[in-house]
């Protein structure tokens, strides 16, 4: 009967389970953290509510111990037309982002309260915008013709906007994800360490470039959290509030006995599982080294979890502890490997018992 439970379980958590993260390009194992500023990287569903008020309370927290640069998934034009804006005595800047934006997923009153706010009680935010020219025909053609007008032809900003243009065109001829994801970390960094040394920044992007371990939407090159987290290490703290993954505690490592033996693991992430299934808080992926030689012949439990559930890639041989957290205050352990087994139709790893 408790192997039949524990069944149920993994397959209630699979079906409601949020999207789940992409492919992992590399072993999950953060790099030394350099030295620079902390990245408070938020991932969200463009235009949510509940993401939005999440994000401005993180901005409040951090701009009241003295961050001040907000990275928003957006153009650099469109980012200094803001910062324009936000020195502005009215919203003209801002009703022609928005009419550049209509039909788009920044065309949303609740995305327009967000900057409002912002404006109002954090004024002395500087935006900066890393992703490709989108607009470039409007609002980035209108950005150069002020650029040139004010004197400013040959400038560095004019050199930032012709190349963000240039990606934009390059990105609508070509269609193509893994240059636009590539180019956002490229244009995220740079604007990163062209900061005073230890300047700490907050982004916020959409969810699907937001996975520690994940790849971009058509799983070709690592998006652009990974990258970050492959550059950064530890300065990296990120969350994917679609997937309500908290990777804060990315890369703590403890040890974990199974079948007698103690063995390092590695924290990959936690998840809240509130709003998904009755009666669970939360469940925590750890990723144990070096057991499934040890562990691929002990006797297996019938319960399946598969791929789709964890945050990163999972291969065959490796070995997984979940952490469950119940509502009434208990606790859950359960231990699957990847022995190569699929169910019903899809791959996935495979429960036993720990002894």
């Amino acid at each position: 009967m408790k192997q039949r439970l524990i069944g149920i379980l993994s397959l209630c958590i699979l079906l409601f389970c949020l999207a789940a993260p992409t492919a992992l390009a590399a072993e999950p194992e953060t790099a030394e953290a350099s030295p620079t500023g902390q990245i408070y990287l938020c991932g969200e569903t463009h235009a949510s509510e509940d993401h939005i008020q999440r994000e401005l309370s993180l901005w409040n927290d951090l701009y009241q111990q003295g961050v001040r640069h907000l990275f928003v998934e957006l153009p650099s034009y469109a980012a200094s037309y803001l910062n324009l804006w936000m020195k502005a005595d009215d919203d003209s800047i801002l009703d022609r982002l928005y009419q550049d934006w209509s039909g788009t997923a920044m065309d949303s009153p609740v995305t327009r309260t967000f900057y409002q706010t912002i404006k109002e009680q954090y004024p002395e935010t500087v935006f900066h915008g890393f992703d490709v020219g989108h607009q470039y025909n409007t609002t980035g053609n209108r950005y150069r013709l002020r650029l040139i007008l004010s004197g400013q032809l040959g400038s560095a900003d004019w050199a930032q906007t012709q190349d963000t243009i240039r990606q934009g065109k390059t990105y609508y001829q070509t269609q193509d994800n893994a240059f636009r994801e590539n180019q956002m970390a490229a244009n995220l960094i740079s604007a990163f360490e062209a900061l005073p040394d230890g300047t700490s920044i907050m982004v916020i992007t959409g969810s699907d470039h937001s996975n520690l371990y994940g790849m971009d939407v058509i799983g070709t090159v690592p998006c652009l959290a990974n990258q970050l987290r492959q550059a950064y290490g530890s300065a990296l703290t990120a969350w994917n509030y679609s997937a309500a993954l908290d990777y804060s505690r990315a890369g703590q490592t403890a040890s974990i006995r199974i079948n007698g033996q103690l063995y390092s693991a590695v924290c990959l992430a936690d998840q809240d599982l509130s709003a998904l299934l009755p009666g669970y808080r939360s469940r925590t992926f750890w990723l144990v080294s070096d057991a499934y030689e040890a562990v691929k012949n002990l006797p297996l439990t019938g319960d399946v979890l598969p791929y789709s559930n964890y945050p990163c890639s999972v291969q065959p041989g490796q070995v997984f502890v979940l952490d469950y957290a119940l509502s009434d205050g208990s606790a859950l352990r359960l231990f699957y490997r990847a022995d190569g087994t699929s169910y019903q139709g899809a791959p996935t790893t495979v429960g036993f018992d720990a002894g």
